[in-house]
Protein backbone atom coordinates (compact mmCIF):
# COMPACT_ATOMS: atom_id res chain seq x y z
CA UNK A 1 0.00 0.00 0.00
CA UNK A 2 2.83 2.41 0.81
CA UNK A 3 4.34 1.76 -2.59
CA UNK A 4 1.01 2.41 -4.28
CA UNK A 5 0.84 5.83 -2.59
CA UNK A 6 4.45 6.77 -3.12
CA UNK A 7 3.48 9.46 -5.60
CA UNK A 8 1.32 11.25 -3.06
CA UNK A 9 3.45 10.89 0.07
CA UNK A 10 4.92 14.44 -0.23
CA UNK A 11 1.46 15.79 0.66
CA UNK A 12 1.75 13.98 3.97
CA UNK A 13 5.39 14.88 4.52
CA UNK A 14 4.60 18.54 3.97
CA UNK A 15 2.41 18.45 7.05
CA UNK A 16 4.84 16.61 9.33
CA UNK A 17 5.57 18.75 12.33
CA UNK A 18 2.96 21.31 11.34
CA UNK A 19 -0.37 21.68 13.06
CA UNK A 20 -1.98 24.09 10.60
CA UNK A 21 -2.32 24.11 6.82
CA UNK A 22 -3.94 26.36 4.22
CA UNK A 23 -4.62 25.50 0.58
CA UNK A 24 -6.28 28.19 -1.57
CA UNK A 25 -7.23 27.35 -5.14
CA UNK A 26 -9.32 28.60 -8.03
CA UNK A 27 -11.05 26.69 -10.83
CA UNK A 28 -12.38 27.76 -14.21
CA UNK A 29 -14.93 25.41 -15.78
CA UNK A 30 -16.62 25.71 -19.17
CA UNK A 31 -19.70 23.56 -19.80
CA UNK A 32 -21.38 23.27 -23.20
CA UNK A 33 -24.77 21.68 -22.57
CA UNK A 34 -27.53 20.67 -24.95
CA UNK A 35 -30.37 21.30 -22.46
CA UNK A 36 -29.56 23.94 -19.87
CA UNK A 37 -33.11 24.11 -18.45
CA UNK A 38 -33.67 20.34 -18.54
CA UNK A 39 -36.86 20.54 -20.63
CA UNK A 40 -38.65 17.70 -22.38
CA UNK A 41 -39.56 20.10 -25.21
CA UNK A 42 -37.82 23.25 -26.44
CA UNK A 43 -34.40 22.09 -25.23
CA UNK A 44 -31.97 24.99 -25.28
CA UNK A 45 -28.20 24.70 -25.52
CA UNK A 46 -25.95 27.07 -23.58
CA UNK A 47 -22.36 27.72 -22.60
CA UNK A 48 -21.87 27.96 -18.83
CA UNK A 49 -18.79 29.64 -17.37
CA UNK A 50 -18.11 28.71 -13.76
CA UNK A 51 -15.45 30.43 -11.63
CA UNK A 52 -14.81 28.76 -8.28
CA UNK A 53 -12.38 30.14 -5.68
CA UNK A 54 -11.83 27.73 -2.80
CA UNK A 55 -9.94 27.58 0.48
CA UNK A 56 -9.18 24.57 2.67
CA UNK A 57 -7.96 25.00 6.24
CA UNK A 58 -7.01 22.34 8.77
CA UNK A 59 -5.64 22.34 12.31
CA UNK A 60 -4.40 19.33 14.29
CA UNK A 61 -2.53 20.94 17.19
CA UNK A 62 -3.22 23.37 20.00
CA UNK A 63 -6.66 23.93 21.42
CA UNK A 64 -8.45 24.01 18.06
CA UNK A 65 -8.64 20.86 15.94
CA UNK A 66 -10.72 20.60 12.79
CA UNK A 67 -11.12 21.35 9.10
CA UNK A 68 -12.76 24.02 6.91
CA UNK A 69 -13.50 23.62 3.20
CA UNK A 70 -15.35 26.51 1.53
CA UNK A 71 -15.89 27.45 -2.10
CA UNK A 72 -17.92 29.92 -4.17
CA UNK A 73 -19.26 28.99 -7.59
CA UNK A 74 -20.05 31.91 -9.86
CA UNK A 75 -22.21 30.74 -12.78
CA UNK A 76 -22.49 32.82 -15.96
CA UNK A 77 -24.83 31.68 -18.77
CA UNK A 78 -24.12 32.84 -22.32
CA UNK A 79 -27.81 32.77 -23.33
CA UNK A 80 -29.75 32.56 -20.07
CA UNK A 81 -28.01 35.50 -18.39
CA UNK A 82 -31.04 36.19 -16.18
CA UNK A 83 -30.20 32.94 -14.35
CA UNK A 84 -26.65 33.98 -13.44
CA UNK A 85 -26.03 33.10 -9.80
CA UNK A 86 -23.48 32.37 -7.08
CA UNK A 87 -23.62 29.05 -5.26
CA UNK A 88 -21.81 28.15 -2.06
CA UNK A 89 -20.33 24.91 -0.78
CA UNK A 90 -19.09 24.44 2.77
CA UNK A 91 -17.97 21.52 4.89
CA UNK A 92 -16.50 22.47 8.27
CA UNK A 93 -16.19 20.85 11.67
CA UNK A 94 -13.98 21.35 14.69
CA UNK A 95 -13.48 21.07 18.44
CA UNK A 96 -12.11 23.81 20.71
CA UNK A 97 -10.66 22.86 24.10
CA UNK A 98 -11.67 25.81 26.28
CA UNK A 99 -10.41 24.37 29.60
CA UNK A 100 -7.76 21.68 29.67
CA UNK A 101 -9.35 18.23 29.58
CA UNK A 102 -12.69 19.53 30.92
CA UNK A 103 -14.60 22.08 28.81
CA UNK A 104 -14.97 21.79 25.03
CA UNK A 105 -16.99 23.24 22.16
CA UNK A 106 -17.94 21.24 19.08
CA UNK A 107 -19.10 23.13 16.00
CA UNK A 108 -19.99 22.21 12.43
CA UNK A 109 -21.39 23.90 9.35
CA UNK A 110 -22.31 22.89 5.84
CA UNK A 111 -23.80 24.44 2.73
CA UNK A 112 -24.90 22.22 -0.14
CA UNK A 113 -27.29 21.94 -3.07
CA UNK A 114 -30.24 19.61 -2.34
CA UNK A 115 -33.33 18.45 -4.20
CA UNK A 116 -36.48 20.08 -2.82
CA UNK A 117 -38.78 17.25 -3.93
CA UNK A 118 -38.04 13.63 -4.73
CA UNK A 119 -40.55 13.84 -7.62
CA UNK A 120 -39.36 17.08 -9.20
CA UNK A 121 -36.87 17.47 -12.03
CA UNK A 122 -33.36 16.45 -10.97
CA UNK A 123 -29.94 16.81 -12.55
CA UNK A 124 -26.44 15.41 -12.17
CA UNK A 125 -24.89 18.90 -12.34
CA UNK A 126 -25.84 21.85 -10.11
CA UNK A 127 -24.74 24.25 -12.88
CA UNK A 128 -27.89 23.42 -14.87
CA UNK A 129 -30.91 25.66 -14.23
CA UNK A 130 -33.04 23.68 -11.79
CA UNK A 131 -36.13 25.03 -10.01
CA UNK A 132 -36.25 21.87 -7.87
CA UNK A 133 -32.92 22.64 -6.22
CA UNK A 134 -32.32 24.58 -3.03
CA UNK A 135 -29.21 25.78 -1.23
CA UNK A 136 -29.37 24.31 2.27
CA UNK A 137 -27.49 25.68 5.28
CA UNK A 138 -26.76 23.56 8.35
CA UNK A 139 -25.10 24.92 11.50
CA UNK A 140 -24.55 23.40 14.93
CA UNK A 141 -22.68 24.29 18.11
CA UNK A 142 -22.38 22.13 21.21
CA UNK A 143 -20.46 23.24 24.33
CA UNK A 144 -19.94 20.49 26.89
CA UNK A 145 -17.96 19.54 29.98
CA UNK A 146 -16.74 16.12 31.02
CA UNK A 147 -14.86 14.71 33.96
CA UNK A 148 -14.73 12.08 36.72
CA UNK A 149 -16.68 11.73 39.94
CA UNK A 150 -14.76 10.29 42.89
CA UNK A 151 -12.63 8.08 40.68
CA UNK A 152 -15.46 5.59 40.04
CA UNK A 153 -17.67 7.31 37.42
CA UNK A 154 -17.51 9.71 34.49
CA UNK A 155 -19.92 12.52 33.67
CA UNK A 156 -20.73 14.65 30.63
CA UNK A 157 -23.09 17.64 30.45
CA UNK A 158 -23.87 19.01 27.01
CA UNK A 159 -26.03 21.67 25.40
CA UNK A 160 -26.38 21.77 21.63
CA UNK A 161 -28.07 24.05 19.13
CA UNK A 162 -28.64 23.18 15.47
CA UNK A 163 -30.25 25.07 12.62
CA UNK A 164 -31.23 24.14 9.07
CA UNK A 165 -32.47 26.67 6.54
CA UNK A 166 -33.18 26.67 2.83
CA UNK A 167 -33.23 29.56 0.40
CA UNK A 168 -36.00 28.38 -1.89
CA UNK A 169 -38.29 26.25 0.29
CA UNK A 170 -39.99 26.37 3.67
CA UNK A 171 -37.83 23.58 5.08
CA UNK A 172 -36.40 25.49 8.05
CA UNK A 173 -35.87 24.22 11.58
CA UNK A 174 -33.96 24.83 14.79
CA UNK A 175 -33.41 22.48 17.69
CA UNK A 176 -31.94 22.66 21.16
CA UNK A 177 -30.84 19.66 23.18
CA UNK A 178 -29.75 19.50 26.81
CA UNK A 179 -28.25 16.22 28.00
CA UNK A 180 -26.58 14.79 31.09
CA UNK A 181 -24.81 11.43 31.15
CA UNK A 182 -23.10 9.40 33.88
CA UNK A 183 -21.12 6.24 33.19
CA UNK A 184 -18.91 3.78 35.02
CA UNK A 185 -15.13 4.10 34.87
CA UNK A 186 -13.73 1.33 32.68
CA UNK A 187 -10.59 1.18 34.82
CA UNK A 188 -12.71 0.38 37.90
CA UNK A 189 -15.29 -1.96 36.34
CA UNK A 190 -13.38 -4.47 34.23
CA UNK A 191 -16.24 -6.45 32.61
CA UNK A 192 -19.49 -4.93 33.79
CA UNK A 193 -20.30 -1.26 33.13
CA UNK A 194 -23.28 1.05 33.29
CA UNK A 195 -24.53 4.43 32.13
CA UNK A 196 -27.50 6.68 32.87
CA UNK A 197 -28.58 9.48 30.53
CA UNK A 198 -31.24 12.18 30.38
CA UNK A 199 -31.96 14.46 27.44
CA UNK A 200 -34.52 17.13 26.52
CA UNK A 201 -34.89 18.19 22.91
CA UNK A 202 -37.01 21.05 21.57
CA UNK A 203 -37.48 21.45 17.82
CA UNK A 204 -39.17 24.18 15.81
CA UNK A 205 -40.15 23.87 12.15
CA UNK A 206 -40.37 27.40 10.80
CA UNK A 207 -43.40 29.15 12.30
CA UNK A 208 -45.40 25.93 12.69
CA UNK A 209 -44.85 25.53 16.42
CA UNK A 210 -42.41 23.49 18.47
CA UNK A 211 -42.10 19.81 19.33
CA UNK A 212 -40.54 18.33 22.47
CA UNK A 213 -38.92 15.00 23.21
CA UNK A 214 -37.68 13.99 26.69
CA UNK A 215 -35.90 10.71 27.38
CA UNK A 216 -34.36 8.93 30.37
CA UNK A 217 -32.35 5.74 29.84
CA UNK A 218 -30.22 3.35 31.82
CA UNK A 219 -27.77 0.94 30.13
CA UNK A 220 -25.74 -2.05 31.30
CA UNK A 221 -22.62 -3.13 29.40
CA UNK A 222 -20.91 -6.50 29.61
CA UNK A 223 -17.52 -7.21 28.03
CA UNK A 224 -17.59 -10.88 27.05
CA UNK A 225 -14.10 -10.80 25.53
CA UNK A 226 -11.82 -7.94 24.49
CA UNK A 227 -13.43 -8.23 21.05
CA UNK A 228 -17.10 -8.58 22.06
CA UNK A 229 -19.28 -6.23 24.15
CA UNK A 230 -23.02 -6.57 24.79
CA UNK A 231 -25.49 -4.01 26.17
CA UNK A 232 -29.09 -3.83 27.40
CA UNK A 233 -31.08 -0.71 28.23
CA UNK A 234 -34.47 0.49 29.40
CA UNK A 235 -36.05 3.87 29.90
CA UNK A 236 -38.90 6.27 29.40
CA UNK A 237 -39.59 8.95 26.79
CA UNK A 238 -42.31 11.53 26.30
CA UNK A 239 -42.99 13.61 23.18
CA UNK A 240 -45.65 15.19 21.00
CA UNK A 241 -44.14 14.20 17.64
CA UNK A 242 -46.99 11.87 16.68
CA UNK A 243 -49.87 13.29 18.72
CA UNK A 244 -51.46 16.65 19.53
CA UNK A 245 -50.59 16.39 23.20
CA UNK A 246 -47.59 14.89 24.98
CA UNK A 247 -47.63 11.12 25.41
CA UNK A 248 -45.33 8.91 27.49
CA UNK A 249 -43.78 5.65 26.32
CA UNK A 250 -41.63 2.88 27.77
CA UNK A 251 -38.44 2.13 25.83
CA UNK A 252 -36.06 -0.81 25.89
CA UNK A 253 -33.36 -2.23 23.69
CA UNK A 254 -30.10 -4.09 23.27
CA UNK A 255 -26.85 -3.78 21.38
CA UNK A 256 -23.58 -5.49 20.59
CA UNK A 257 -20.14 -4.72 19.19
CA UNK A 258 -17.70 -7.17 17.64
CA UNK A 259 -14.22 -5.91 16.75
CA UNK A 260 -11.88 -8.86 16.12
CA UNK A 261 -9.17 -6.61 14.64
CA UNK A 262 -8.48 -2.91 14.11
CA UNK A 263 -9.59 -3.39 10.49
CA UNK A 264 -12.95 -5.08 11.15
CA UNK A 265 -15.88 -3.83 13.21
CA UNK A 266 -19.55 -4.79 13.48
CA UNK A 267 -22.03 -2.79 15.57
CA UNK A 268 -25.75 -3.48 16.03
CA UNK A 269 -28.46 -1.84 18.18
CA UNK A 270 -32.22 -2.29 18.42
CA UNK A 271 -34.64 -0.21 20.51
CA UNK A 272 -38.40 -0.24 20.99
CA UNK A 273 -39.66 3.34 20.77
CA UNK A 274 -42.93 5.23 20.38
CA UNK A 275 -43.15 4.62 16.61
CA UNK A 276 -42.00 1.00 16.65
CA UNK A 277 -38.48 -0.37 16.39
CA UNK A 278 -35.40 1.79 15.90
CA UNK A 279 -32.31 -0.10 14.84
CA UNK A 280 -28.88 0.42 13.40
CA UNK A 281 -26.35 -2.02 11.94
CA UNK A 282 -22.92 -0.94 10.77
CA UNK A 283 -20.18 -3.15 9.37
CA UNK A 284 -16.75 -1.98 8.24
CA UNK A 285 -13.83 -4.05 7.01
CA UNK A 286 -10.52 -2.92 5.58
CA UNK A 287 -7.72 -4.79 3.85
CA UNK A 288 -4.48 -3.31 2.49
CA UNK A 289 -6.27 -2.50 -0.81
CA UNK A 290 -10.01 -2.46 -0.04
CA UNK A 291 -12.56 -0.93 2.30
CA UNK A 292 -16.10 -2.31 2.71
CA UNK A 293 -18.94 -0.59 4.59
CA UNK A 294 -22.58 -1.52 5.12
CA UNK A 295 -25.23 0.30 7.15
CA UNK A 296 -28.86 -0.57 7.79
CA UNK A 297 -31.02 1.51 10.11
CA UNK A 298 -34.31 3.10 11.06
CA UNK A 299 -34.99 6.05 13.37
CA UNK A 300 -36.72 9.41 13.72
CA UNK A 301 -35.28 12.40 11.89
CA UNK A 302 -36.22 15.92 12.99
CA UNK A 303 -34.22 17.89 10.42
CA UNK A 304 -35.77 19.15 7.15
CA UNK A 305 -33.29 17.18 5.07
CA UNK A 306 -34.64 13.70 4.45
CA UNK A 307 -31.75 12.01 2.70
CA UNK A 308 -32.05 8.86 0.68
CA UNK A 309 -28.86 7.71 2.33
CA UNK A 310 -28.80 8.76 5.95
CA UNK A 311 -25.11 9.60 5.69
CA UNK A 312 -24.30 10.21 2.01
CA UNK A 313 -21.14 8.37 1.04
CA UNK A 314 -18.46 10.29 -0.84
CA UNK A 315 -15.27 9.25 -2.56
CA UNK A 316 -13.42 11.19 0.13
CA UNK A 317 -15.20 9.28 2.95
CA UNK A 318 -14.25 5.88 1.55
CA UNK A 319 -10.60 6.72 1.03
CA UNK A 320 -10.41 8.51 4.38
CA UNK A 321 -11.37 5.22 6.06
CA UNK A 322 -9.02 3.24 3.82
CA UNK A 323 -5.94 5.31 4.71
CA UNK A 324 -6.49 5.14 8.49
CA UNK A 325 -3.59 2.74 9.04
CA UNK A 326 -1.21 4.83 6.89
CA UNK A 327 -1.97 8.22 8.43
CA UNK A 328 -3.73 8.02 11.84
CA UNK A 329 -3.67 11.81 12.19
CA UNK A 330 -6.88 13.14 10.54
CA UNK A 331 -5.25 16.21 9.01
CA UNK A 332 -2.40 14.27 7.46
CA UNK A 333 -4.85 11.64 6.26
CA UNK A 334 -7.06 14.26 4.57
CA UNK A 335 -4.01 15.63 2.75
CA UNK A 336 -3.08 12.13 1.63
CA UNK A 337 -6.60 11.46 0.34
CA UNK A 338 -6.73 14.75 -1.58
CA UNK A 339 -3.37 14.07 -3.18
CA UNK A 340 -4.50 10.58 -4.18
CA UNK A 341 -7.71 11.99 -5.68
CA UNK A 342 -5.76 14.53 -7.72
CA UNK A 343 -3.33 11.92 -9.02
CA UNK A 344 -6.15 9.62 -10.09
CA UNK A 345 -8.45 12.18 -11.67
CA UNK A 346 -11.08 11.94 -8.90
CA UNK A 347 -12.97 14.49 -6.81
CA UNK A 348 -14.56 14.53 -3.35
CA UNK A 349 -17.97 14.08 -4.95
CA UNK A 350 -20.87 12.10 -3.52
CA UNK A 351 -21.07 8.56 -4.87
CA UNK A 352 -24.77 7.86 -4.36
CA UNK A 353 -27.43 9.94 -2.68
CA UNK A 354 -31.12 10.69 -2.84
CA UNK A 355 -33.07 13.22 -0.88
CA UNK A 356 -35.92 15.63 -0.36
CA UNK A 357 -36.74 18.55 1.93
CA UNK A 358 -39.66 18.52 4.35
CA UNK A 359 -40.61 20.58 7.39
CA UNK A 360 -41.81 17.81 9.66
CA UNK A 361 -40.40 14.99 11.74
CA UNK A 362 -39.99 11.83 9.68
CA UNK A 363 -39.16 8.17 10.12
CA UNK A 364 -36.37 6.95 7.87
CA UNK A 365 -35.23 3.49 6.91
CA UNK A 366 -32.01 3.21 4.97
CA UNK A 367 -29.53 0.71 3.65
CA UNK A 368 -26.17 1.72 2.24
CA UNK A 369 -23.36 -0.41 0.83
CA UNK A 370 -20.00 0.94 -0.36
CA UNK A 371 -16.72 -0.59 -1.44
CA UNK A 372 -13.39 0.80 -2.63
CA UNK A 373 -10.90 -1.37 -4.52
CA UNK A 374 -7.47 0.21 -4.93
CA UNK A 375 -4.90 -1.16 -7.37
CA UNK A 376 -1.47 0.14 -8.28
CA UNK A 377 -2.92 2.23 -11.11
CA UNK A 378 -6.66 1.45 -11.12
CA UNK A 379 -9.28 2.40 -8.53
CA UNK A 380 -12.85 1.09 -8.45
CA UNK A 381 -15.49 2.69 -6.20
CA UNK A 382 -19.04 1.44 -5.81
CA UNK A 383 -21.93 2.67 -3.67
CA UNK A 384 -25.61 1.73 -3.51
CA UNK A 385 -28.47 2.87 -1.30
CA UNK A 386 -32.12 2.14 -0.63
CA UNK A 387 -34.35 4.26 1.61
CA UNK A 388 -37.91 4.64 2.84
CA UNK A 389 -39.21 7.90 4.37
CA UNK A 390 -42.57 8.69 5.98
CA UNK A 391 -43.88 11.46 8.22
CA UNK A 392 -44.30 10.74 11.92
CA UNK A 393 -47.55 12.69 11.68
CA UNK A 394 -48.74 12.79 8.05
CA UNK A 395 -51.36 15.48 8.86
CA UNK A 396 -48.71 17.97 10.05
CA UNK A 397 -48.18 21.06 7.89
CA UNK A 398 -45.08 21.18 5.76
CA UNK A 399 -45.01 17.41 5.18
CA UNK A 400 -44.42 18.01 1.43
CA UNK A 401 -43.72 14.73 -0.37
CA UNK A 402 -44.64 12.88 2.86
CA UNK A 403 -48.16 14.39 3.15
CA UNK A 404 -51.31 12.22 3.31
CA UNK A 405 -49.40 9.18 4.54
CA UNK A 406 -47.21 8.98 1.44
CA UNK A 407 -44.11 6.81 1.84
CA UNK A 408 -41.22 7.85 -0.40
CA UNK A 409 -39.00 5.06 -1.68
CA UNK A 410 -35.60 5.92 -3.12
CA UNK A 411 -32.79 3.74 -4.38
CA UNK A 412 -29.71 4.20 -6.49
CA UNK A 413 -26.12 3.27 -7.20
CA UNK A 414 -22.97 4.78 -8.60
CA UNK A 415 -19.79 3.26 -9.98
CA UNK A 416 -16.53 5.12 -10.47
CA UNK A 417 -13.58 3.51 -12.24
CA UNK A 418 -10.34 5.43 -12.68
CA UNK A 419 -7.05 4.43 -14.26
CA UNK A 420 -3.79 6.34 -14.05
CA UNK A 421 -2.42 6.36 -17.61
CA UNK A 422 0.86 8.07 -16.68
CA UNK A 423 2.12 9.78 -13.50
CA UNK A 424 0.43 12.96 -14.84
CA UNK A 425 -2.65 11.62 -16.68
CA UNK A 426 -5.71 9.65 -15.61
CA UNK A 427 -8.97 8.48 -17.13
CA UNK A 428 -12.15 7.95 -15.09
CA UNK A 429 -15.71 6.86 -15.84
CA UNK A 430 -18.75 7.51 -13.63
CA UNK A 431 -22.05 5.66 -13.98
CA UNK A 432 -24.98 6.46 -11.69
CA UNK A 433 -28.71 5.91 -11.36
CA UNK A 434 -31.25 7.07 -8.75
CA UNK A 435 -35.00 6.35 -8.59
CA UNK A 436 -37.83 7.79 -6.49
CA UNK A 437 -41.42 6.58 -6.10
CA UNK A 438 -44.31 7.02 -3.65
CA UNK A 439 -46.87 4.72 -2.06
CA UNK A 440 -49.71 7.27 -2.44
CA UNK A 441 -48.27 9.79 -4.90
CA UNK A 442 -48.36 8.24 -8.37
CA UNK A 443 -45.35 10.21 -9.58
CA UNK A 444 -41.92 8.61 -10.00
CA UNK A 445 -38.54 9.72 -11.32
CA UNK A 446 -35.45 7.99 -12.65
CA UNK A 447 -32.14 9.79 -13.28
CA UNK A 448 -29.32 8.00 -15.13
CA UNK A 449 -25.97 9.56 -15.93
CA UNK A 450 -22.69 8.56 -17.59
CA UNK A 451 -19.56 10.74 -17.44
CA UNK A 452 -16.07 10.10 -18.81
CA UNK A 453 -13.18 12.36 -17.70
CA UNK A 454 -9.56 12.71 -18.80
CA UNK A 455 -7.29 14.53 -16.34
CA UNK A 456 -3.82 15.91 -16.96
CA UNK A 457 -1.60 17.39 -14.26
CA UNK A 458 0.30 20.17 -15.99
CA UNK A 459 2.37 20.93 -12.90
CA UNK A 460 2.28 20.16 -9.15
CA UNK A 461 -0.17 23.06 -8.80
CA UNK A 462 -2.22 23.00 -12.04
CA UNK A 463 -4.73 20.34 -13.16
CA UNK A 464 -6.68 20.25 -16.43
CA UNK A 465 -9.58 17.95 -17.29
CA UNK A 466 -11.96 17.24 -20.16
CA UNK A 467 -15.31 15.48 -19.57
CA UNK A 468 -18.21 14.20 -21.64
CA UNK A 469 -21.59 13.58 -19.98
CA UNK A 470 -24.89 12.02 -20.99
CA UNK A 471 -27.96 12.17 -18.69
CA UNK A 472 -31.42 10.65 -19.11
CA UNK A 473 -34.26 11.64 -16.78
CA UNK A 474 -37.50 9.68 -16.68
CA UNK A 475 -40.63 11.35 -15.30
CA UNK A 476 -44.37 11.40 -16.00
CA UNK A 477 -44.34 15.24 -16.01
CA UNK A 478 -41.01 16.39 -17.47
CA UNK A 479 -38.70 13.73 -18.92
CA UNK A 480 -35.57 15.05 -20.60
CA UNK A 481 -32.15 14.11 -21.92
CA UNK A 482 -28.97 16.16 -21.81
CA UNK A 483 -25.45 15.95 -23.19
CA UNK A 484 -22.49 18.09 -22.17
CA UNK A 485 -18.81 18.71 -22.83
CA UNK A 486 -16.85 20.13 -19.89
CA UNK A 487 -13.36 21.63 -19.64
CA UNK A 488 -11.91 22.51 -16.22
CA UNK A 489 -8.66 24.10 -15.02
CA UNK A 490 -7.77 24.15 -11.31
CA UNK A 491 -4.83 26.10 -9.87
CA UNK A 492 -3.62 25.55 -6.28
CA UNK A 493 -1.50 28.17 -4.54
Amino acid sequence: MIGMLGAVSPAVNALEGRGFSVEPSVSLRETLTSNVRMQSTDARSDLITEVSPQVRLSSSSGRLKGSFDYSLHGLLYARESSSNEVQQALRAQGTYEAVDDWAFVNASASVSQQSTSAFGTRSSDSALIDSNRSEVFNYSVAPYVRGRLGGIANYEARWSWASTSSQSSNADSTSQTTSLRFSSDSATFARLGWSAAYSRQTSEFGNRGSRKNDSLNGTLFYTVTPEVQLSARAGRESNDLATVGTEQYNTWGWGGTWAPTQRTRLEATRDHRFFGNAYNVRFEHRTPRTVWTFTNGQDVNITPLTAGAANPVTVFDLLFAQFASIAPDPVQRAALVDAFLQNNGLTRATLANGGLLTSTASIQRHKNFSVALLGLRTTLLFSAFRSESRAVNSTASGAGDLANGNIVHQNGFSINASHRLTPQQALSVDVSQSKSSGSVDSRSTDLRSLTATWTNRWSPFVDFSLSARRSLFGSSTNPYNESALIANVRVRF
